[in-house]
């Protein structure tokens, strides 16, 4: 690809870089710029039609009061008003009395005169009821027992409101403005009241605008819809329109709140109608705002569009005459040398800036070259004679080497050679040894049982030392011959399921009574998880068993303690068994000697015990032949830490 297609995608890339961030960043401040700027408008709004409704509640508890003072309407003549108590469909009829006529003439007129105005009524104390026009149905009715007088009867000094409901005769929703009537005495002996149905307001709402266009509802304290611009939702609750409304109505109402309905993003405004405790709720689908911004961005981004393409092609055009074309030329001074090898060739660009020192300082590296060329071939002729001299004196070289290297394969083989016999002959003689060591314990064991005559202090005495000496001799034997069988890789590792819990028990059994003799406690803390395990029982047994000796070995005082659980490995689970003593200690630089064989650790102490210093090698190797290891803490005086870590199979649990 050419430098100059390359800077032009590297500057279209970068164009579009700017687009998208200075796009996206001028979008979401013109976001909640216009959101503010909406909530602002809508607050205004929301504030007149809170004062249309301020004043349509006003005007109709003034009718209210009005009537509730009117003379007619007010007389305590009530004894030949129309009752309902014990009316029915079949044989109700219509018997209006002559002051009775007088006030529903009043009412009716009221209702005639008012469009919004559902009904007028009035309810007494003796029951009986008078209503602007007939029901459509005359039915069993008690005014009494209705909420609208129960609620004008308790707030008798002034207007109340009732709650939204259902009419009676018509499909509409009304809401009730009732005001009692009192005598003299301030006793209520009737309530006039006003139905309003919320047709009216309805129609009102829908010719209400807010830009941009949205859906208003009146909600009433329960969240009934009273009115609504959308079809069909009078009456219902809010939240049968969208689930998240109720609970988003009870947030602060400087509140913007996002709603997703019927799978379309909304924004919530709403403002409390303190007069009745209703809210006028506002919802703005998302796409209408973003109409709004999305003219704004589309300009600034064209603007800048435009901008950056001449600002791209000017840039391009500057690059393409001060750098693409030198480098052009400076490519093709190069080029032509690579293929040629003339390095007689110079650049030649005469511009002062960065790319003209470039080709001054190729063009002066090209004439080192030509030098350093000439002087090249001078020496080359030297090498030339040196070399066959030197392949001479390499074939010499070669063949005293072959010679030596013969001498070194005879050498090799005779060290393996003695390597094997040695290992055959400690397997020989170790065999050959125990078979008159075992029968030099058995007999002793017979003698001293006095079993062959009776034996004195002295003979017995002499016996025993016979006996310890030779188990000791066979023990040194054994630990001879298990590290040459493993330097010599024919011991056998068997791995069969055993149970480790009582191969420990087992191995403290053995060693309880040397430790009573020393007056060591032995201790033993095995977890409850530690059973079943795979690998060699008899190999584990013999590891445990050496730990342990040596620990009561080395320990004058105190205690020796055997630790086992399971702990995590490596990427693993293993068993970990430690044996802790308070013996004499092993100083930090001695660790390192512990486990060559034949060696012991020169202190007071361990110089007045036997042995051949194999034994902690063979628990090491054999420990690795298991698949785990031994490790070591010690602290020189207070005691040791030895620590043999068996892995656990992937696949068992012990």
């Amino acid at each position: 690809m050419k430098l100059k297609t390359k800077l032009f995608l590297i500057f279209t890339s970068t164009s579009i870089l700017i687009i998208f961030t200075f796009g996206t960043i001028i979008y979401k401040r013109l976001w909640n710029e216009q959101l503010a700027l909406i909530q602002a408008n809508l607050s205004q709004q929301l504030q007149n039609f809170d004062f249309s409704l301020k004043n349509f509640f006003a005007e109709v508890e003034g009718d209210v009061n009005a009537l509730a003072q009117n003379e007619v309407v007010r007389s305590r003549d009530d004894s030949q008003f129309t009752s309902f108590l014990q009316a029915n469909e079949k044989n109700f009829r219509y018997n209006y009395s002559e002051l009775e006529k007088k006030i529903i003439r009043i009412f009716n007129a009221y209702r005639l005169t008012h469009p919004y105005v559902n009904s007028v009524y009035m309810g007494r104390e003796n029951g009986s009821m008078v209503r602007s026009h007939p029901w459509n149905r005359p039915i069993r009715y008690d005014p009494r027992q209705r909420p609208w007088y129960i609620l004008g009867k308790k707030n008798p000094a002034r207007v109340v409101t009732t709650e939204a409901y259902p009419s009676l005769t018509t499909s509409d929703i009304n809401l009730g403005f009732e005001k009692a009537l009192l005598d003299e005495k301030g006793r209520v002996y009737g309530v006039v009241g006003i139905d309003v149905t919320l047709v009216n307001l309805t129609d009102y709402m829908v010719n209400f605008q807010v830009r941009p266009a949205g859906t208003i509802f009146l909600v009433d304290r329960n969240g009934v819809i009273m009115a609504s611009q959308a079809a069909g939702l009078q009456g219902r609750k809010i939240g049968e329109y969208a689930p998240a409304l109720p609970s988003l109505l009870a947030r602060d109402e400087r509140e913007i709140a996002p709603i997703e309905i019927r799978g379309r993003r909304h924004f919530l405004f709403h403002r409390k109608f303190a007069e009745q405790d209703w809210r006028i709720v506002v919802l703005i689908p998302a796409a209408n705002i973003e109409k709004m911004i999305g003219d704004h961005v589309l300009w600034m981004v064209l603007s800048l569009c435009l901008g950056l393409a001449l600002l791209s092609l000017l840039t391009l055009s500057g690059l393409h005459l001060f750098v693409i074309h030198p480098l052009k030329k400076l490519t093709e001074g190069v080029d032509f040398i690579t293929r040629t090898g003339d390095l007689g060739r110079r650049i030649g660009i005469a511009s002062r800036d960065e790319l003209g020192t470039l080709a001054s300082s190729f063009d002066q590296m090209v004439a080192t070259l030509e030098e350093s060329q000439r002087s090249l071939q001078v020496k080359e002729k030297v090498l030339t004679e040196y070399r066959d001299h030197l392949e001479e004196l390499v074939r010499q070289r070669t063949r005293e080497l072959e010679a030596t290297l013969g001498e070194l394969a005879v050498a090799k083989e005779k060290a393996e050679a003695a390597d094997r016999l040695k290992s055959a002959f400690l397997a020989t003689m170790s065999h050959e040894l125990r078979t008159p060591l075992n029968s030099i314990i058995g007999f002793t064991g017979i003698i001293l049982q006095e079993l062959a005559g009776p034996l004195n202090e002295e003979q017995r005495k002499q016996l025993g030392m016979v006996r310890d000496s030779s188990r000791h001799l066979l023990a040194l034997i054994n630990d001879v011959l298990d590290i040459s069988k493993i330097e010599a890789e024919q011991l056998e590792i068997r791995n069969e399921p055993f149970d480790l819990r009582a191969s420990i028990l087992k191995v403290a059994g053995i060693v309880r009574p040397l430790a009573e003799k020393k007056q060591v406690d032995l201790r033993l803390e095995i977890a409850a998880e530690i059973g079943r395990f795979s690998s060699d029982s008899r190999r584990v047994e013999q590891v445990l068993l050496n730990l342990l000796n040596n620990a009561i070995k080395f320990t004058e005082r105190g205690w020796v303690q055997l630790t086992a659980a399971l702990a995590a490995e490596g990427n693993g689970t293993a068993v970990r068994i430690s044996v802790a003593d308070t013996g004499i200690g092993i100083k930090a630089e001695d660790l390192g000697k512990l486990f060559q064989p034949f060696r012991q650790i020169d202190s007071g102490l361990a110089r007045q015990h036997e042995g051949t210093g194999l034994g902690l090698v063979i628990c090491r190797r054999l420990a690795g032949l298991l698949g785990g290891e031994i490790r070591v803490t010690s602290e020189l005086g207070k005691g040791s830490v030895f620590t043999f870590i068996l892995p656990v199979p992937s696949a068992e649990t012990p």
